[in-house]
């Protein structure tokens, strides 16, 4: 059987809305899948101006919030990310899914292209 997973990352300003671990509760219940949801913050107030040295920092440490998602029922799985995608739009660059196995990265990236992504 096959595992789906895939890691949405959302740099700042990037989700249409507020991410809500209650909301993605939902859909992991909805969808019945695993949603698992990480807010990472190293922004800082630097000169009046919210600041973030990111070129010595790896990407797992950069501001970002990661939406984490598996299951293995690919139809199952494909809602969930149609339906993320929706919500709070696709991930903006080409890192937002480092993390993901092939097959989940796979599904991620095709919903991509219909809901406007990269």
């Amino acid at each position: 059987m096959t595992e789906y997973l895939v890691k949405l990352r959302y740099y700042p300003g990037d989700a249409l809305e507020k991410i809500k671990e209650v909301d993605l509760k939902t859909l992991a219940a909805k969808h019945g899948v695993k949603i698992s949801y990480e807010k990472i913050e190293n922004r800082k107030i630097k000169d009046g101006l919210l600041m973030e040295d990111t070129l010595s920092k790896k990407i797992e440490e950069i501001s970002q919030e990661v939406i984490t998602v598996s299951g293995d029922k690919e139809k199952k799985f494909s809602d969930c990310i149609r339906e993320l995608y929706k919500r709070y739009r696709c991930p903006r660059t080409v890192y937002s899914l480092l993390g993901s196995n092939e097959a989940g990265e796979k599904i991620a990236k095709g919903l991509m292209n219909i809901y406007g992504g990269w």
